[in-house]
């Protein structure tokens, strides 16, 4: 009861109209498919370059006033030094800039020197009003002397003149020195009192990177996004060294706080779109995602760079390696690649050595280029459906009848009764000419394949019997070496196990080694080193009662069967004769013997003995030949 119900449900499904229909209908989706998503990649690349060209815009926008900014910073670093030196080249040795020194500070702590408090909130000495400025003299090899004191008094005093004409456009000014002393001018912080009495400015990078060791070239840098612990915000910093007869006095330098930055360079055009700003070292300038728990880092003391190592966004490490692999200088690219998420636009920053990232979402790019496919598969799906009821009324009417009169034929060949239908009569069938054609054909084909089946039983008998023989030539060679056609180490292992275990047998063990050879193919190339060894194996395949096989490289083995030791002697003697006659030129070789040789050691074979001690035997033997000049035969039968 069960199983006719199961056949019943299952009648539909194996009708072949009903399958036919499913076909039409897979082919018509497919064919919908594949216009689609032709449609898609036709569009695709125009949504790109949409995105692209709009991004290009916005950037330039962007960048412009950037720029701007970037390039009066550097003009005022270029101002700042020169103030500096003209001041320092003149008053480089007064002494009265000494005495102000030993005035305007204290010792905080012992060899730590720190700008007094008055000079942060508002003092007035030596005819000048002094303001917003700190200053810290930190730890140091040298002791303090007058030059310092007096380079120190000057960067205050330019600081104090120049300084206040710029307060809005960066966050602070300063000038710090090699010998770990910064001065600095800040409405908001007096960092120079701030300062842990232990800091070490050049042990960072920041003021490092300024160092004649660390800057040869004596370029302006800008540093990477860092935290200042002792302002407690995170910055960037422009530094210019300032050099003077080939002595690095000072540098001038500026803070733009993160904030700033990311008023001018994070901004983000329109949403899911975001900015990232890397220097020349990869590290982090500014982002529009830059997280507020980055701000709670480095509160170990010290100022933290954002780099790849301690910024743990996966697409900013992903665009710094991309950036540190490029094999040349990016100016404007767009990176397809980077990120199977997103479209990255980048553009160099020529003033200050930057790159700027702007990163699209693909699939927004995506949903713009599928606009047009999707009314397409729409409007294909209503078509499909209209053709497939055409279809399934036709099917119906010109075949589905018909093939009924097949279904008899049909479970034959499920029953794989084909003389049956071989003596089927198709007389008895009414049918259009088509079917007809159909079961003739089932005819042919019973017929044909009951002589099929007694034709391919023929043929495996006679392809198994060719398989052995193939088999049997491919056993052959497997224990064949290529090149020199002698048996290989697989067959000389069998050939030695044999050997040990023979009782009675009188087996000597050859090893033997080309004097010389790799002079020889260095000099005379490969290829005439593959025609010696070739040579060579001929002569030896010819000693009696031998088998010769390739051991690896240059070295040979043989296996020989003889009466006595003198028999082996006499008989590697003449294969040494045989190879002088050769006569194969050999004017690289390590010894005198200006012709191709060969040494020899062998041994008798010990029955039920290791073939790894007989083999060690053989060696040592053969490299007493060796060592006694080559081309000769050593044993260690007496």
């Amino acid at each position: 009861m069960t199983d006719t119900s199961n056949e019943r449900r299952q009648e539909p499904r194996n009708k072949l109209t009903t399958r036919l229909l499913w076909h039409v209908i897979m082919v018509a989706f497919i064919l919908l498919l594949i216009t689609v998503v032709a449609t898609f990649w036709q569009t695709y690349p125009a949504a790109k370059r949409d995105v692209v060209a709009k991004l290009q815009a916005d950037v330039a926008q962007t960048l412009a006033y950037n720029d701007e900014v970037l390039s009066s910073i550097e003009y005022r670093g270029n101002v700042l030094s020169e103030a500096f030196l003209e001041r320092y080249k003149a008053f480089g040795d007064d002494p009265a800039f000494v005495e102000h020194f030993d005035n305007w500070f204290i010792e905080t702590s012992p060899g730590v020197f720190r700008l007094k408090e008055a000079f942060f909130n508002k003092q007035t000495k030596a005819n000048h009003i002094f303001q917003h400025l700190s200053a810290f003299v930190g730890p140091r090899p040298s002791p303090l002397n007058d030059e310092m004191k007096v380079r120190i008094t000057l960067s205050l005093l330019v600081l104090n003149e120049l300084a206040p004409a710029w307060q809005n456009e960066v966050t602070n000014t300063h000038f710090s020195m090699p010998e770990n002393v910064i001065t600095l001018y800040s409405p908001d912080s007096a960092w120079g009192a701030l300062a842990d009495k232990d800091l070490v400015i050049t042990d960072f990078s920041t003021v490092r990177s300024t160092l004649h060791s660390e800057n040869p070239e004596r370029e302006p840098n800008w540093t990477g996004l860092y935290f200042d612990h002792s302002a407690g915000f995170w910055t960037i910093t422009y530094q210019q060294p300032v050099d003077l007869d080939g002595r690095h006095l000072i540098n001038s330098s500026f803070d733009v706080s993160l904030r700033k930055m990311t008023e001018d360079l994070s901004q983000v055009a329109e949403p899911g779109v975001e900015s990232y700003v890397l220097n020349a070292k990869a590290h982090l300038v500014a982002s529009s995602t830059l997280a507020n728990g980055v701000k709670s880092q480095g509160e170990d003391g010290e100022p933290d760079t954002l780099t790849p190592e301690n910024y743990h966004d996966p697409l900013y490490q992903q665009l710094a390696a991309r950036l540190q692999q490029a094999e040349k200088p990016i100016q404007q690219e767009v990176w397809d690649d980077v990120n199977e998420n997103y479209l990255v636009l980048v553009q160099h920053l020529e003033t200050p050595n930057w790159w700027y990232f702007s990163v699209y979402p693909k699939h927004l790019i995506t949903s713009e280029a599928m606009e047009i496919p999707v009314l397409l598969a729409l409007l294909g799906s209503i078509l499909i459906i209209v053709l497939l009821i055409a279809v399934a009324f036709f099917v119906t009417r010109d075949i589905s009848r018909p093939l009924r009169e097949l279904a008899h034929i049909a479970a034959l060949v499920n029953e794989k009764n084909y003389r049956a239908i071989e003596q089927n009569n198709v007389a008895k069938v009414r049918s259009y000419g088509e079917v007809r054609q159909v079961m003739n054909a089932f005819r042919v084909m019973a017929r044909r394949f009951v002589e099929a089946n007694e034709e391919l039983e023929n043929r495996i008998d006679a392809r198994t019997k060719d398989l052995r023989s193939a088999n049997q030539k491919l056993e052959k060679l497997a224990h064949l070496d290529g090149l020199t056609g002698l048996r290989n180490r697989r067959a000389f292992q069998i050939d030695l196990e044999d050997s040990l275990r023979q009782q009675g047998d009188n087996y000597y063990f050859v090893m033997a080694d080309i004097d010389d050879f790799k002079p020889f193919n260095d000099n005379y190339g490969h290829e005439a080193g593959d025609q010696a060894l070739i040579a060579l194996s001929e002569l030896f395949e010819t000693v009696e009662g031998s088998r010769a096989y390739r051991y690896g490289g240059e070295e040979l083995a043989m296996i020989i069967k003889a009466e006595s030791p003198e028999q082996v002697e006499q008989r590697l003697q003449d294969l040494l004769a045989s190879i002088e006659s050769l006569a194969i030129e050999h004017q690289y070789g390590l010894r005198s013997h200006p012709l191709l040789a060969v040494s020899f050691g062998y041994t008798k074979i010990r029955e039920g003995e290791q073939a790894s001690t007989l083999i060690q035997r053989a060696d040592k033997l053969l490299y007493q030949a060796k060592q006694q000049g080559g081309n000769r035969v050593v044993s260690d039968i007496n």
